[in-house]
């Protein structure tokens, strides 16, 4: 017996399609628990939003709207918008979320600096192929 896991990707979902599959996906209490989480626990997010319940409540429907029930994608955009230091700025970034994974990959690459493109590009890769789990 074999368990692959996987997100719902179709060339995957190919090549395992004679066997079971059991679809797995967070519930949206679950990622509004762990935005809420991330909330309360991030010094960023506490110092920007002090005096703003209003954007509080903007950053959970937004993020949840986005991210359609997968953890990582709000994991994403939560990095994405605590580096903001303005509450105007977060609600511009808000805004603009990418909807899919490869949509944020692509913006997260495009805030690298142009210098350091190809050295992200080449670590990015060595995780891609790594054989093993990378210790640092």
């Amino acid at each position: 017996s074999i368990l692959a896991t996987s997100r719902d990707v179709s060339e995957v979902g190919l090549g395992l399609q004679p066997h079971r599959r059991l679809d797995i996906v967070a519930n949206e209490g679950d990622v509004r628990k762990y935005m809420e989480g991330r909330l309360a626990s991030s010094v960023k997010f506490k110092q920007l939003l002090k005096d703003c319940l209003v954007v509080h409540g903007e950053i959970i429907t937004g993020v949840m709207a986005k991210a359609d029930g997968m953890f990582l994608l709000a994991q994403l955009h939560m990095n994405s918008l605590e580096t903001k230091h303005r509450v105007a700025d977060l609600r511009r970034a808000l805004g603009t979320l990418p909807n899919t994974l490869d949509a944020t990959y692509d913006e997260a690459m495009s805030r690298i600096n142009e210098d350091y493109k190809e050295l992200a590009y080449q670590i990015i890769s060595w995780l891609i192929h790594a054989a093993r789990p990378i210790v640092i």
